[in-house]
């Protein structure tokens, strides 16, 4: 997903659609209207997981749809509240 997003930011700003996974799954994100890089990518995804993996610590994991739609839809959300 990383990849993908890197991908699309290239090409402009604002909400878009990507395609990630070998299923072909469409995930809607909005991107910032200028380009990421792909360190500031990777360390959203990082803070990700590790918010994700202390939901699990704390017991709130049980809750979550671990399904890849699920995921890729949480991260799209998660990544435009961190980069402005």
């Amino acid at each position: 997903m990383v990849s993908a997003v890197l991908s699309a930011s290239q090409l402009g700003g604002g909400p878009t659609m990507i395609t990630i996974g070998a299923d072909g799954l469409a995930v809607r994100v909005t991107l910032p209207l200028r380009p990421l890089t792909l360190s500031e990518l990777q360390r959203v995804k990082r803070q990700f997981v590790t918010v994700h993996k202390k939901a699990i610590t704390l017991g709130k994991g049980a809750a979550v749809n671990w399904s890849e739609e699920n995921v890729a839809n949480q991260f799209a959300e998660y990544m435009a509240d961190c980069i402005t």
